[in-house]
């Protein structure tokens, strides 16, 4: 199929971003603005406690605040690993940010790497949580951690209130290094280890504190008053409450925080509409599907009670984008792709296609992938009659046109590094003999669930893990999200043999395949249909959760407003979900997703084998309002989630498949999940015919994003 044939076919999405980005925004960067400062700091390096993503996360917070936020790359300032010591950071904190900033100036302060508890007297208020800093440990004092009061006075130094700071650090050291496949982002203090004397702060660091306490005129008693009531200046970002673990996870190609990725991935993708509590609650949706609620990220500080609260307090942003042009050359067109879903990037294929921003209605630039290493990715610009390389710069933001994916989408599984020597080797070798499913040791790299016991020691020795396995209680085999939490309904009995507990778990493994297809759909951040879909509680009645395509403004109007956690729900609530269709055709949608106990469920459309379906410019609820029919919530607690797809096209493979579907109850048990996503996926990549056909190869599904828009609801549900 001829180029021009395919652009004219796909129509709309060659002004995309006139459409749907800059002329919602078209004046909006031409108004004043304050100055804009940063600080970034992140550690890798430490003895015997090495972390890989704090590099990651500052790369990740760079681009997002040059490209998003409008910061000059001149008034960032990045300190790592040995540049990152306490005196350093401090010299640093002082000369570029307390002694720059003034009244109303925008200043981001990013810290990435150990965090630890040290007793520094002998009440309760002396034991503080410090971030370690890249400096040698001491004997005689704390030479290697900046203390909560320092940091404290730090940020009250500053002339401004327009602060966020962003803690992507843990202070509970578990004993361990890793937490199922992610790595802790806390270490044990060196000084704690060693004798029963007090460790104390060093010299250097008492002086600085008295210094700014003179200069603030408050008493040591008032700063540590205020840090326990949470007087703290601007807005705190952290990655966990200080129970929790922090952690960091291994990707294709790279590893980060899961914080940091999750928060800066979400940036890209907020409006001038956006609230930080919104932005922060989708972050949490992500990091659940990774630990559960084992790490909630926290949101303090005194202007975190603002409404609006915006991201960054900052009044500009630019469009949302997937990502921009970084350098241009004369072999290929450099990108950075922070704004992917994380689950997506991971299988991203060649040949994807992207618009590039431009002015108004502007036909955009098209680039076709060419290869992907981590987050950065190399790209060709495709030729059209109405467009010209010389309109690529860099700087220009980048959305999703087509999404590639293969069609050989399996599961990677991590053998739980507490399982002894025999133990890894036959389920290695156990899951090795399954179709699309891949094994390896914990922690080597990315994994979907680990594989592993469900009794876990409370502590660890820092001994090989074959000295430590007779250490372990006698317990089932069990799958546990990347984060170590257990998946519901796959413990065995206690005695179990590896490889018939992996027998035993394959049905489980091919749900949770099905699961992870139907997540790679989700495309509310870039979709070009026009869709609002929100999640209500009936009795009361109240929206509780909205999402929208990119084509789509939100009305919060009558929406709970978010507090930036994971959402909630009683056990036995009432639920609806509202799919409004906003374009100018008839859209075809499926509802299906897990409940608590893991079950998949499909939406039942009243018994009938007819499609689902919405006209445009009207609504549809699901379920239905009508007597005796109601979606309640079942009575066991745990993470639920629900999908949400709509298309252009009627999903033709998949409804031949589900049929008439003999049952009056509104959710539908679904068997077949796996056979169902893979349908899904078919049946969108037919939808997207033009693009499919200009992809050109049969192993891929092509998906237009002009053609679907996928929702993805996740919440808590809890006792009454």
């Amino acid at each position: 199929m001829k180029r021009r044939s395919f652009l004219q076919g796909t129509g709309i999405f060659l002004t995309a971003w006139g459409m749907s980005g800059l002329t919602r925004h078209a004046q909006i960067l031409a108004q004043p603005t304050s100055r804009k400062l940063a600080l970034l700091i992140g550690i890798n390096q430490y003895r015997n406690a090495a972390l890989n993503g704090c590099f990651t996360d500052i790369e990740l917070q760079k681009e997002l605040l040059i490209y998003r936020f409008g910061f000059q790359e001149s008034n960032l300032v990045s300190l790592v690993d040995q540049n990152a010591t306490r005196s350093q950071i401090e010299t640093v904190f002082q000369d570029h940010l307390i002694r720059q900033a003034k009244p109303g100036d925008v200043v981001v302060v990013h810290y990435s790497g150990h965090g630890s508890l040290q007793k520094l007297g002998t009440t309760a208020d002396d034991v503080q949580p410090v971030l370690l800093t890249s400096d040698e440990p001491s004997e005689q004092s704390i030479t290697n951690a900046i203390s909560q009061e320092t940091l404290l006075l730090l940020l009250k130094s500053l002339a401004t209130d327009q602060i966020t700071t962003v803690l992507d650090v843990g202070y509970a050291y578990p004993g361990y290094p890793l937490r199922g496949n992610l790595r802790v982002r806390a270490a044990s203090s060196y000084l704690m280890q060693s004798s029963d004397t007090i460790p104390q702060l060093s010299a250097e660091e008492l002086e600085l504190q008295e210094r700014l306490l003179t200069d603030l005129k408050l008493s040591r008693s008032q700063i540590r008053a205020q840090w326990r009531s949470q007087q703290l200046p601007g807005v705190i970002l952290a990655a966990a409450t200080s129970e929790q673990f922090a952690t960091e996870a291994t990707w294709n190609g790279f590893s980060a925080g899961l914080f940091t990725y999750a928060l800066t991935q979400q940036l890209w993708q907020a409006t001038s509409d956006t609230t930080l509590r919104t932005s922060l609650q989708r972050t949490s949706e992500l990091i659940s599907q990774q630990v559960d609620q084992k790490q909630q990220p926290v949101l303090a500080g005194q202007k975190s009670r603002d409404r609006p609260l915006k991201p960054y307090q900052s009044k500009l942003i630019k469009p949302p984008a997937d990502g921009v042009i970084t350098a241009i050359d004369d072999k290929s067109i450099q990108l950075w792709l922070g704004g992917l879903p994380p689950q997506v990037l991971e299988h991203y294929g060649t040949n994807s296609l992207f618009t590039v921003e431009t002015p108004d209605a502007e036909p955009s630039p098209l680039l076709q992938l060419d290869e992907r290493t981590g987050l950065s990715a190399k790209a060709r610009w495709v030729a059209t009659e109405s467009t010209s390389a010389s309109e690529l710069q860099p700087g220009q933001r980048i959305q999703e046109a087509v999404r590639v994916l293969p069609r050989t989408v399996g599961l990677t599984i991590a053998i739980a590094a507490t399982l002894n020597r025999i133990e890894r080797v036959d389920a290695i070798s156990a899951f090795s003999a399954m179709p699309r499913v891949t094994a390896m040791v914990a922690g080597e790299q990315s994994a979907d669930y680990v594989f592993g016991k469900l009794e876990q020691p409370t502590q660890i020795a820092t001994t090989s893990t074959d000295a430590i396995a007779g250490s372990i209680a006698p317990a089932g085999y069990s799958l546990f999200s990347p984060g170590q939490e257990a998946i519901p309904n796959s413990a065995g009995e206690s005695g179990e043999a590896v490889k018939l507990a992996i027998r035993r778990l394959a049905p489980q493994l091919q749900t949770l395949l099905g699961r992870k297809l139907l997540g790679l759909t989700i495309n509310d951040g870039s979709s070009q249909l026009g869709v609002r879909a929100t999640l209500s509680m009936l009795s009361p009645n109240r929206s509780v959760l909205q999402k929208t395509s990119d084509r789509a403004a939100p009305d919060f109007s009558s929406v709970l407003p978010p507090d930036g956690r994971l959402l909630t729900l009683p056990i036995g609530s009432r639920i609806q979900y509202r799919l409004e269709n906003l374009s100018d055709r008839t859209l075809y949608f499926l509802v299906l997703g897990l409940d608590p106990t893991g079950q998949p469920f499909l939406f039942n459309n009243l018994g009938t084998a007819q499609p689902s379906l919405i006209e445009p410019n009207q609504t549809a609820f699901v379920p239905m309002l009508a007597p005796n029919i109601e979606w309640t919530l079942p009575t066991t607690p745990g993470l639920a989630e629900t999908f949400l797809i709509c298309s252009r096209a009627p999903f033709s493979q998949t409804q031949a498949t589900l049929g008439a579907i003999a049952s009056s109850t509104v959710l539908r048990p679904l068997d077949n999940v796996l056979e169902v996503s893979q349908l899904i996926l078919q049946d969108l990549h037919q939808a997207s015919e033009q693009a499919s056909k200009w992809v050109g190869t049969p192993d891929v599904f092509a998906l237009d994003v002009n053609a679907w828009a996928t929702f993805r609801f996740v919440y808590q549900v809890v006792p009454a």
